[in-house]
């Protein structure tokens, strides 16, 4: 049982006892009540759940704001968007002075298609809490879609100053300095974006920005039927040991290859004019990964070596890597 049903519990206990009625006021407790059922409903995405507990505490409790606000919440998370709306406001007639209230009818009426009042709402939530993050966010994002570009660059950096890793602020904030051509800022953005969030159809697209700059230090690989998105494999200076956040990306790669039992997996490995020590690389990347996954069977991973920089085609562009390595698969001939 969670802590929060047993909180729940104990209240209903002292209510329905008569103990401690006294300190404990009707209002009081089904505010907490709501609150925490509505915690449990979001957290564990029992939304159909939550609306019709909710529906029926909006009836039994008509003046507890927590009862709309949450009814609100889980008609969005259904696609309800109507009805959330509707909860939502009346969350806010309830409790005007609650801003994620405010900031959550602004998510409302964007979903129903009313970026004016969705602005008013960000802006009313700004006004009680200037570090609301998720009001700074949206807020970017209602600029960005209307083409501000400028002010929904200033409330992600301001969402990031209060949450570095915010994955929407950092990925749209290097929209917005592709937009404005700030090529030295956009890569910065995609590299700290890709370093938070190497997986995804956003990482993906993060790496195809970089490669676009000629800069590799992440690139995305067909393994089996799988895109996925890989740092590039580094190791200590002059030698062929993996250094540690590649053993983290080779510890991935092994879990997707793993399951493509159809097909072999290709290592290249190059190192200019040093074909003895792209040999050794090539070698520590395939025991590393047999080591740590004893289900790939050696004859899946081929590896070749190259005293050669690797050719790097993006688009019609050319590029040259000196040190690299080269991730790819092939159907088994079983």
């Amino acid at each position: 049982m969670s802590r929060r049903l047993l909180f729940i519990l104990v209240l209903i206990t002292l209510l329905t006892s008569g103990c401690a009625v006294t300190e404990i006021a009707q209002d009081q407790f089904v505010s907490i009540k709501n609150y925490t059922m509505g915690e449990f409903y979001l957290d564990n995405r029992k939304y159909r759940d939550g609306i019709v507990h909710f529906q029926q505490e909006t009836f039994e409790n008509p003046s507890d704001p927590k009862a709309f606000y949450y009814l609100g919440r889980c008609y969005l998370a259904e696609d309800k968007n109507r009805e959330g709306l509707i909860a939502l406001k009346k969350a806010v007639q309830l409790d005007p002075g609650h801003a994620d209230s405010h900031f959550w009818l602004g998510v409302a009426y964007a979903a129903n298609g009313n970026p004016k009042a969705e602005r008013k709402s960000y802006q009313t939530a700004l006004a009680m809490d200037p570090d609301h993050v998720g009001a700074l966010v949206y807020m970017g994002h209602n600029r960005l879609e209307a083409k501000d570009y400028r002010r929904a660059l200033t409330y992600y950096n301001k969402a990031l100053a209060e949450v570095p890793d915010e994955p929407q602020a950092l990925f749209n904030r290097g929209l917005i300095c592709r937009h404005y051509k700030r090529t030295p800022e956009e890569i910065q953005s995609w590299r700290v974006y890709l370093q938070n969030y190497p997986q995804g159809a956003h990482a993906r697209q993060a790496a195809k920005y970089l490669n676009m700059y000629g800069v590799f230090d992440y690139r995305n690989h067909l393994i089996g039927i799988r895109s996925i998105t890989l740092g590039k494999i580094r190791f200590e200076p002059l030698t062929a040991k993996l250094d540690k956040e590649s053993r983290k990306t080779l510890d991935f790669l092994a879990r997707v290859f793993e399951k493509q039992t159809r097909f072999e997996l290709h290592v290249l490995a190059y190192q200019k004019n040093n074909k003895a020590l792209a040999k050794a690389r090539a070698r520590s990347i395939r025991r590393y990964i047999m080591e740590r996954n004893r289900r790939i069977s050696s004859n899946r991973i081929k590896i070749s070596w190259f005293d050669v920089p690797e050719k790097v085609v993006v688009g019609k562009k050319r590029f040259r890597e000196d040190a690299a390595v080269n991730f790819f698969t092939l159907k088994r001939n079983v």
